[in-house]
């Protein structure tokens, strides 16, 4: 069986940086990212409450058919980590066959 494996890509890694954030900065951080995420958490519920809670009815919504044609598949961005050719070949051999 021809498979082969690809090294992991390594990186030139700079020394590790200790963290020197004070306790209060840390604190202060923690504090304004929750102050935000309850002020969007607040946001939905004033837009659901002055909604009605209504729900967007069954028209608005897209349906795709059966029928279209799936688009084809992109090709993967970055190469390969593992190569195997007799899946290749099967697969070559089955498409030409089905051809």
């Amino acid at each position: 069986m021809n498979v082969y494996y690809l090294p992991a890509r390594t990186q030139n890694a700079a020394p590790e940086i200790p963290l020197t954030a004070s306790r209060w900065s840390v604190f202060q951080a923690r504090a304004h990212r929750a102050w935000w995420r309850f002020k969007l958490t607040m946001s939905e519920v004033y837009t659901v409450i002055r909604r009605g809670g209504g729900r967007n009815p069954l028209e608005n919504h897209i349906w795709f058919a059966d029928e279209e044609p799936l688009a084809p598949r992109r090709r993967a961005l970055g190469p390969a980590r593992i190569l195997d050719f007799d899946a290749a070949r099967r697969r070559r051999t089955l498409a030409s066959a089905s051809v």
